[in-house]
């Protein structure tokens, strides 16, 4: 941070405008004060120190707003405000004034700054009650209208929430401890909160007739909730997001807008509750058209990247410059240096990926928008919510490839037939495989998230399933492979590639064995690609070979090792050590059964390129011949003998041409040219036929268990906003599983 920034938030608890806007002193919202309040220039924040330092800042100012806003409306008058500036930015002389951007821009940042502050200490059913008035925490009804008016009255966790109600409870039955202005012992209301209720009872709506209303709700203080500031609100960010175009004056205020929209939704991140949040419920009760838009939206800033920009800041006008009763200046000496290409792009696809996973088994028309839409240079008519550029949106990921966006790939290839079938079809794969692999293989170098290792796995399995796909990357080579530190790969085929790197994943976890759900989909992978296994480059043969070495020495250790038989009986008692004692044999009874199941997808692996490739797959032959002495003691063992009997039918095969071709010591030339030559002679009724392997990834039966935690830890470690705790929590295995097919 420069000292531009530190000196003055230092100084921001002392400025006049902000103790104003946080006093007890109510001021009007025509007053000209707060278009006072909104003339300084400050930047989206670059980093998460940058917010925090503005969070940290502001925090005792917020604190003072929420005590007295129950008596001024200070936030409410500045969010009615914004809505009045969002509304007229629309206009394309407002959306190129940079005043009015400035002026809009920083009306969300302040709105943004206080909310999140406010949800982090207090319900979102309070943060309703702070900005609409209400003297308790509000139930939320909702209503079925038409134009003969309300017709029926659910529960707020109905299935079709477009119009809710706020219902407040009778005057006196609970205090808000935000409020300094109410009595503590008698719950008496301040003239603030008589003049909040006599509004709100002017916005009454009747039950509708012949309706029983619960005993809790009071029909004479029902509110309709698109009275609400925080439905408005929500309504005017998304509309501007929409339909106020991006531009040097806008991206900012493009970025505010999105980073109030998460923040809206940021209760999640202090406790996993999917779906049924009041202010979620405002987000995903938009109508459909809205929400096509804001997806077609958000989904295009990831596609052009849109860059910042030069400064990032708001251009400066005569008009600003001349403004000298700002409240602070945000300048950053290290922002330029930090700032990622595109952080318009970085925001849209964080909150593309909170808001489709939301209510994922349930009605969600975003996620539903992002499944379905559909090429615009296809040429067939469809009823899609949008189409789009598939060929931008490709490249885009391919050259953009993060955790976030790999997250994003998985739900286009997993959701969206249009998408996966474009993607399927290029002939430039290697485009996406190559960075996916990249990225897999960095994450054995260093600390990698596990759910990012997780979803690399589960896109690369994806893929796998395809047999085009699983063809062509045999076809495509690369010169040189810059970024592979073990070992200088050249001329090698994108599927050699991918074999290597996936073989080196499970070498690097086998100290995490336990891992089950790692190898599996590893493993998997690998099958489903080994029947079409096509010049196998020798890097990716010796992998393969490697493996099965070093997991057949762990199980014939592992097979030899005494363990205990006895087992416990109810009536017998234990002592703490034979109680260990058992436990451990546990462990080592599944640890011996996991080693088991890999060597045995290893062989079939193997077999199945033997039974369709051999003869394309010359280095695999030469590496089986050269460690032949690794599956000689395995052929007595029930799990494997016949995997390895075809294994061996095939070295004593080629043995016994290198025999017939001179005496030994052989060259590896003339090895691997004696094997290509007789390949073409080797009988395959030799090897017994097993089923083809094949193998699909299966998302499990609720799998926003393991995607809303896991989202949100997206948000928090790539949001520049800082985010002063995360309680939610997943585990890679609650979300799928690899079946057999």
């Amino acid at each position: 941070m420069g000292v531009t920034v530190s000196t003055s938030l230092a100084k921001i608890k002392e400025n006049p405008l902000l103790l104003r806007f946080v006093g007890s002193e109510k001021v009007a919202e025509g007053d000209g004060f707060w278009k006072e309040l909104l003339t300084f220039t400050a930047a989206h924040p670059a980093s998460q120190l940058e917010a925090r330092l503005l969070d940290e800042a502001v925090s005792p100012l917020i604190e003072a707003l929420l005590r007295r806003n129950g008596r001024t409306g200070h936030l409410r008058s500045l969010v009615r405000l914004l809505l009045d500036m969002m509304t007229s930015l629309g206009e394309p002389a407002s959306y190129e004034s940079h005043l009015a951007t400035l002026h809009v821009h920083n009306a969300l940042l302040i709105v943004r700054v206080c909310l999140k502050q406010l949800l982090l200490q207090h319900s979102e059913e309070e943060v309703i009650v702070q900005l609409d008035g209400a003297t308790t925490v509000p139930q939320i009804w909702s209503v079925k209208t038409s134009g003969k008016g309300v017709q029926s009255v659910d529960s707020s966790q109905g299935e079709d929430p477009l119009i809710s109600l706020v219902a407040a409870a009778a005057p006196g039955s609970g205090t808000m401890p935000w409020n300094e202005d109410r009595s503590p012992t008698t719950g008496e209301r301040s003239t603030g909160e008589e003049d909040v209720a006599a509004a709100m009872k002017t916005h009454t709506q009747p039950l509708p007739p012949g309706s029983t209303a619960p005993a809790s709700l009071n029909p004479a203080e029902v509110v309709a909730m698109d009275t609400l500031l925080s439905r408005q609100l929500v309504e005017g960010l998304i509309s501007l997001l929409i339909n106020v175009p991006v531009s040097p004056t806008t991206y900012s205020v493009h970025e505010e807008a999105m980073s109030l929209l998460l923040v809206f939704l940021s209760s999640q991140m202090y406790g996993f509750s999917s779906g049924s949040g009041i202010l979620l419920q405002h987000i995903l009760s938009v109508p459909t058209d809205q929400c096509n838009s804001l997806v077609h939206r958000l989904v295009l800033h990831f596609s052009s990247q849109p860059s910042p920009p030069p400064s990032h800041l708001h251009s400066p006008s005569s008009v600003i410059s001349s403004i000298t009763t700002g409240i602070w200046s945000m300048m950053s000496s290290t922002a330029a240096a930090t700032q990622p290409p595109s952080p318009l792009a970085d925001g849209a696809v964080l909150l593309l990926l909170v808001l489709t996973h939301q209510q994922m088994s349930g009605h969600n028309q975003y996620r539903r928008a992002l499944l379905q839409f559909t090429d615009e240079h296809s040429g067939r008519k469809t009823r899609a919510p949008f189409s789009l550029n598939l060929q931008k949106l490709y490249l885009s990921l391919c050259n953009n490839l993060s955790e976030q966006t790999t997250l994003l790939l998985y739900l286009l290839l997993q959701g969206n037939p249009h998408v996966a079938s474009f993607i399927f079809s290029r002939s430039d794969i290697d485009l996406l495989v190559v960075p996916l692999l990249h990225h897999l293989h960095g994450s054995s170098q260093q600390p990698s998230s596990a759910h990012h290792v997780y979803m690399l796995l589960i896109v690369l399995l994806i893929f796998s399933q395809d047999d085009c796909f699983n063809k062509s990357i045999h076809e495509l080579h690369l010169q040189k492979v810059e970024w592979y530190s073990e070992r200088s790969l050249t001329n090698i085929s994108v599927g050699s590639l991918m074999v290597i790197v996936l073989v080196r994943t499970i070498q690097a976890n086998i100290s995490h064995i336990q891992d089950k759900y790692l190898h599996t989909n590893c493993l998997a992978a690998l099958a489903n690609m080994s029947s079409h296994f096509n010049s196998l480059h020798l890097d990716a043969a010796q992998k393969i070979v490697t493996l099965f070495k070093q997991l057949a020495k762990k199980y014939h250790r592992m097979t030899q090792k005494t363990t205990p038989t006895t087992t416990p009986t109810s009536a017998t008692p234990l002592s703490p050590d034979s109680e260990a004692v058992f436990r451990e044999s546990a462990d080592f009874s599944t640890e011996v059964g996991v080693v088991e199941e890999i060597l045995v997808m290893i062989l079939e692996i193997v077999n199945s390129c033997l039974s369709h490739r051999l003869a394309t797959n010359p280095h695999l032959v030469y590496c089986l011949l050269y460690q032949r002495e690794v599956f000689s003691p395995l052929h007595t063992s029930p799990p494997l003998m016949d995997l390895v009997r075809n294994i061996l039918s095939v070295v004593e095969f080629f043995s016994k041409k290198l025999e017939e071709s001179g005496p030994s010591p052989y060259s590896s030339p003339f090895v691997l040219e004696t094997i290509i030559r007789c390949s073409a002679t080797w009988p395959h009724h030799r090897l017994r036929v097993f089923p083809e392997l094949k193998f699909r990834y299966v998302e499990e039966a609720q799998p926003e268990e393991f995607f809303v935690p896991y989202v949100w830890t997206l948000v928090h470690k790539n949001s520049p906003l800082y985010w002063q705790q995360f309680h939610v929590s997943s585990s890679p295995s609650s979300s799928s599983s690899t079946t057999p097919h």
